[in-house]
């Protein structure tokens, strides 16, 4: 019996060490893939650089999300193509969780803010302003932005204040939204004195 419970423990730390070597090894080719990616991109080789991240962006492999970002960036910087870079982007964050994916989620959003009505860019960016991440007041301000673009002043400025408002909000962003709100402003005094 003895002689059985030392076989089975050493049986299972040849398991976990052979298993543990086979993890090493798997993200040592991860490690590699991405690394050969980058030196693609960075050799302005686009082609190699586009299928090498997509490659890694469509598998398990723990780069995923991070290939997402380097393959948005190939597809405009290379290939000028903002949709598909947008795409990219959209697979990181479907693909991930934590701050990559938020990102990923965020810069899809300014790629394709250009393009949206008001009530679909809030719908895209629902799941980090319904979050307690820092970026949901980017993504706030990009909501704000766009609906000044679109000729909502009322709305931005709505927005603008929250920012402003949250104790928590970053100190570059709570600057921007003031500097915003001061313009929101003048343009009402410039409408006024206008009519």
């Amino acid at each position: 019996v003895v002689y059985g419970l030392i076989a089975i423990i050493v049986g299972g730390v040849a398991f976990y060490e052979f298993n543990a070597s086979n993890t090493v090894r798997a993200q040592e080719r991860e490690a590699d893939a991405f690394h050969a990616a980058m030196l693609a991109f960075e050799d302005n080789d686009y082609v190699a650089a586009s299928a090498l991240f997509e490659e890694i962006l469509n598998s398990d492999s723990s780069f995923a999300p991070l290939a997402g970002h380097f393959l948005s960036e190939v597809r405009i910087a290379g290939q000028g193509d903002r949709a598909a870079a947008a795409d990219a982007l959209a697979t990181a964050a479907a693909s991930g969780d934590g701050v990559i994916a938020e990102l990923a989620l965020l810069k899809a959003a300014y790629i394709e803010s250009p393009n949206m009505t008001l009530e679909d860019l809030r719908t895209k960016l629902e799941p980090l302003t319904s979050s307690t991440s820092q970026l949901s007041f980017l993504a706030n301000e990009l909501i704000a932005a766009r609906a000044y673009e679109l000729g909502d002043l009322e709305e931005a400025r709505r927005i603008y204040n929250t920012i402003v408002l949250a104790l928590d909000a970053p100190e570059a962003t709570r600057f921007r939204a003031e500097r915003a709100i001061a313009t929101l402003d003048t343009l009402k005094q410039l409408e006024g004195s206008a009519q």
